[in-house]
């Protein structure tokens, strides 16, 4: 969008400079000033347009909270998804809250910014222990909550080249809810969706209805089994956190 900005107001600078030349030397060429007017109003016309297209954002603002579902495993425990996912709403392991379920998920509390006026996340600082890779990074320590593609977009490091020990960014998508949907629900789960999972038994979880689920996450597939999508809470049902929470 900068670059053809810029190319058009270096043309447009080009055409006022190369008639005001002519309209000097030949100041019989009324016709062909008239014509420069009027592509001098287009032009101006096509900057302002870019101009506000430019400074339009997906996102205004973030939330002070939102919640990542972490799937528990044998090598994971709540004093190590507090030291990974450590942040100003994140500070000790009882932070986390444990859900009550067969899968042991737990959802972890995080912020959710603006990031750049383009997505709603929150980036992470992550040191690379030896042996791991993007991949077994965003998989295993970040339980899917992203991929090894989307953590690339924000490291300089090659997949096949990052150093030991090296602080690499993990940025988990997060979602502050749509005022236009709902504004009885103001706190939203980040949810690696499963291969078994289906936008009707997600719906059954969260006890909303299916079409609700849905008009939060439009486009989403919950039955392609990978994949973020955002699972709605009511602000009634969290009492806990109701200070951090606002529905966009």
């Amino acid at each position: 969008m900068l670059k053809i900005l810029s190319y058009l107001l270096s043309y447009t600078n080009l055409f006022i400079n190369t008639n005001t030349k002519t309209s000097i030397f030949s100041s019989s060429l009324q016709k062909p000033f008239v014509i420069f007017n009027s592509m001098k109003i287009s032009f101006s016309f096509i900057v302002l347009i870019l101009l506000i297209a430019s400074t339009e954002s997906k996102c205004n603002e973030g939330c002070s909270l939102a919640l990542a579902s972490y799937t528990l495993n044998h090598v994971s425990n709540l004093t190590y998804i507090s030291n990974i996912m450590k942040s100003n709403v994140l500070s000790k392991p009882q932070d986390i809250i444990i859900n009550n379920d067969k899968n042991k998920r737990a959802n972890v509390p995080f912020p959710c910014n603006c990031i750049n006026g383009e997505f709603l996340a929150y980036t992470f600082l992550y040191e690379l222990q030896p042996g791991e890779t993007y991949t077994s990074v965003a998989e295993e320590s970040f339980s899917n909550l992203t991929t090894d593609v989307w953590m690339q977009n924000f490291n300089v490091y090659r997949p096949t080249n990052i150093p030991d020990f090296a602080m690499i960014k993990v940025t988990v998508n997060c979602s502050c809810g749509n005022k236009e949907v709902s504004m009885d629900y103001g706190l939203f789960i980040t949810y690696p969706l499963r291969s078994e999972d289906t936008l009707e038994s997600i719906a059954k979880g969260a006890e909303i209805e299916a079409e609700l689920l849905q008009r939060y996450n439009p486009g989403v597939n919950f039955s392609k089994g990978s994949g973020p999508g955002f699972n709605p809470r009511e602000r009634s049902k969290w009492k806990l956190f109701a200070p951090f929470t606002r529905a966009q």
